[in-house]
């Protein structure tokens, strides 16, 4: 469990920087920041926050508990599919 709980939180922090550089983007191209939906807003909140608490598990400031490594699998998948769909499909983007 302790090497699951390391490679999701790996992917949890490259998922979160690679969404973070596509919100860059798009802030520089043609939206400002009052632009933008609710929805999208926290979705980018519970990521980032997910990534910050893998972050302080992998440097072990953190406990392993069970509940957090289920959690991070229901924030992967729907972030990995956002992200294949910005990737991908020009139309979609993060906000």
């Amino acid at each position: 469990m302790n090497i699951a709980l390391k490679i999701t939180s790996c992917l949890s922090i490259i998922l979160a920087l690679f969404l973070t550089y596509n919100l860059i983007n798009e802030l520089q191209d043609t939206m400002s920041l009052s632009e933008f939906s609710l929805l999208p807003l926290l979705i980018f909140i519970v990521v980032i926050a997910n990534a910050v608490w893998a972050l302080l598990l992998l440097t072990g400031k953190k406990k392993l508990k069970r509940e957090f490594l289920i959690l991070q699998i229901f924030i992967i998948i729907p972030v990995s599919l956002l992200l294949y769909q910005i990737l991908f499909n020009s139309t979609i983007s993060c906000t």
